[in-house]
């Protein structure tokens, strides 16, 4: 796996992070709340005569408890436990604390359309089943307290205006909720596919970056051994159709093994480098030159014979001649050439082709057989 495909799923899971950063703050705020409503509730029917209302501070501030250890899975990072039981815990006893205790005077029945979109916002969409029941169950319950009938409640002992300042209280919180919950998942949606769009910019590169290195040698810039070949076995099978001709030339530096051994792979990768940019100004820009081995060079040439193919590499041996790779020193070489014989398959080719350039390096340097 190359570095930018590390990045890019090194990207992707930030995004992920954050998504489940955002669950656990929207699950720990709504946590702290209702753990503060209970506890108040617990604290308020205490007020109200303690005596009198035993049964409501001990179920409310149980309910404040359990939901004060729940807290505990959040610290240990268990944020799905928290949330589920968060909605099986919050969800039905503030239901029961409504409809026994609070009465419908007072408005927080209008919660139950937030729990009913809790579980959406703090279960991770993996435990789909988890959302669904909580929901459910929000919402019939929030029906169910729309048509009950209580016989007492606390909202007979309250003040008309607390009653109001409490209905619009709790409409604007329910309002601010939903907006802050529908502003921050657009949010995310917006960068989710912002990323999504990079992303895909980037593997489109990263895909023609490998199909750049599939074909190019890194190092010189020539086509690589793999490439060469396809093109040549392809360029059999049309002139064998067309009659057609084409000519190979195959050629390395003498002494490119002493360059490599004195200078070093960095130095020696320099001279083939050079090499190649040179010899590709000469060239047509339908031949193709390709790295067949580590120090040895083929040009492939369509529809050129083989005075043509010979005249091409005198050229190139007296423009490499004189070329100096280091101060003050040249280097010689060796060339072979052939013109491909009709129904000559492509592993004979190749044969032929080294067997002249054995025969051009076992005559001295600079020469050209064909």
């Amino acid at each position: 796996m190359g570095r930018k495909d590390s990045v890019t799923i090194a990207e992707t899971n930030n995004i992920q992070l954050e998504f489940a950063k955002i669950r656990k703050t929207i699950t720990v705020l709504v946590l702290w709340l209702s753990f503060l409503d209970f506890a108040l509730l617990a604290g308020g029917f205490a007020y109200l005569g303690l005596t009198e209302n035993l049964l409501e501070v001990i179920i409310h501030g149980a309910v404040a408890f359990v939901l004060l250890i729940t807290a505990v899975f959040i610290v240990r990072k268990s944020v799905n436990v928290a949330a589920i039981l968060f909605n099986l815990i919050a969800g039905p006893a503030l239901f029961v604390s409504v409809w026994l205790f609070l009465g419908k005077e007072v408005g927080f029945h209008y919660f139950f359309i937030l729990l009913a979109l809790l579980p959406w916002v703090t279960i991770d969409r993996k435990l789909r089943v988890f959302q669904w029941l909580f929901a459910i169950i929000n919402i019939a319950g929030f029906i169910y307290v729309l048509n009950a009938e209580t016989a007492g409640s606390i909202a007979d002992k309250l003040p008309p205006i607390v009653i109001t300042v409490s209905n619009y209280s709790i409409i604007a919180i329910g309002l601010l909720f939903v907006s802050a919950v529908f502003s921050v998942y657009n949010r995310l949606i917006d960068q989710y596919e912002n990323d999504l769009k990079l992303k895909a910019e980037e593997l489109v590169k990263i895909q023609e970056e490998i199909h750049q290195r599939a074909i190019e040698d890194q190092s010189t810039g020539a086509v690589t051994h793999r490439k060469l070949e396809e093109l040549i076995r392809t360029e059999i099978a049309r002139s064998d159709r067309y009659e057609t001709p084409f000519s190979l030339i195959i050629f390395s530096l003498s002494d490119i093994k002493e360059v490599f051994a004195v200078y070093g792979q960095e130095k020696g990768e320099q001279v083939m480098e050079q090499l190649v940019t040179m010899v590709r100004t000469d060239l047509r820009l339908v031949d193709v030159l390709g790295r067949w081995s580590d120090g040895e060079f083929i040009i492939f040439m369509p529809e050129i014979k083989l005075h043509q193919a010979v005249y091409v590499a005198q050229r190139l041996l007296s423009i490499i001649a004189v070329k100096e790779f280091f101060p003050k020193i040249k280097l010689p070489a060796n060339f072979a050439v052939l013109q491909r014989s009709p129904q000559e398959d492509f592993d004979t080719l190749m044969e032929r082709l080294q067997k002249i350039m054995k025969k051009s390096i076992a005559e001295g340097e600079n020469r050209i057989i064909s």
